[in-house]
């Protein structure tokens, strides 16, 4: 994973960090670039429990914008990389708290799966009501 970018002293554009590029992707078909950006959430916006930022990138498939949120910019990247099966290529941080500029690597396959929501509608549940579920399972565990 490389370095954040540092700023130049002089108002410059960001100089790249040195560091060796992560593997190319071995899938057969044209790379495709997606820019993540985050930004810290405002506490009047209606958040996830535990959410500390938000993401957001260009769906081409959705053809509109995609927002996520997350407890932290460590638990983006790796549900990212991790469930998406991008490849991080650069990464560098914003002018402001818990903002930066992720830019992965991806395949256009990538944006052809359907999409955690419509699965959870497929096996017959929302997104609204996982949560309930997940909630419910942290009281328990709390109670015992």
């Amino acid at each position: 994973m490389g370095e954040p970018v540092e700023r130049a002293s002089t108002g410059e554009a960001p100089l790249p960090a040195p560091g060796e590029a992560p593997a190319p992707i071995d899938r057969p078909g044209r790379p495709h670039l997606v820019v993540v950006t985050t930004r810290a959430l405002a506490g009047n916006e209606s958040t996830p429990p535990g959410a500390a930022l938000r993401t957001r990138f260009w769906h081409p498939r959705d053809r509109r914008w995609s927002e996520n949120d997350f407890e932290s910019l460590e638990h983006a990247r790796r549900l990212f990389v991790e469930e998406s099966g991008w490849v991080l290529r650069q990464e560098q941080s914003l002018d402001t708290p818990l903002a930066y500029e992720l830019i992965f690597e991806a395949h256009r396959v990538d944006f052809t799966r359907p999409s955690q929501e419509q699965i959870l509608r497929d096996v017959g549940l929302t997104p609204e009501s996982v949560n309930r579920l997940l909630e419910q399972v942290d009281r328990e565990r709390r109670d015992q």
